[in-house]
C-alpha cells in the first residue's frame, strides 16, 4: 500500500513539472491586495514571533526545571522556523516558479 502511494505521488510530481513549464511568467505588483495581505501577515507574524521568542528566552534563562527548559527550547525552535518560513516563502516561490516579480521581491 505504501509503494502505491509513493508511486502515485511520484506520478503527480512528474505531471506538475509539465504544468509548471507550460505556465506563463507572471508579475504581481506590490499594490495588489494579496501582496498587502501578505505584508500584514509578515509584520504581525514577526511581531508575534519576537514576543514569543522573548517569552521562551525568559523561561529558558529563569527556569530551574528541565521539562520547562525543554519546552521553551522547542518553542524557540518553532518560532525561528516560523520566521524563516514567513520571510523566505516569497523568495522560494519566485525561484521555483521563475516569476518576474512577486510583490516587489
Amino acid at each position: 500500500m505504501k509503494a502505491k502511494k509513493l508511486l502515485l505521488f511520484a506520478v503527480f510530481l512528474i505531471s506538475q513539472i509539465s504544468v509548471a513549464a507550460a505556465a506563463d511568467v507572471i508579475s504581481i505588483p506590490a499594490d495588489q491586495p494579496i501582496c498587502r495581505l501578505y505584508s500584514i501577515i509578515q509584520v504581525l507574524g514577526t511581531i508575534a514571533g519576537v514576543l514569543v521568542a522573548a517569552y521562551a528566552g525568559f523561561i529558558l534563562t529563569s527556569s530551574n526545571e528541565i521539562s520547562e527548559r525543554n519546552q521553551s527550547k522547542a518553542l524557540l525552535t518553532g518560532v525561528i522556523l516560523g520566521l524563516i518560513i514567513i520571510w523566505i516563502a516569497p523568495l522560494l516561490v519566485k525561484s521555483l516558479v521563475g516569476a518576474g516579480s512577486l510583490c516587489g521581491w
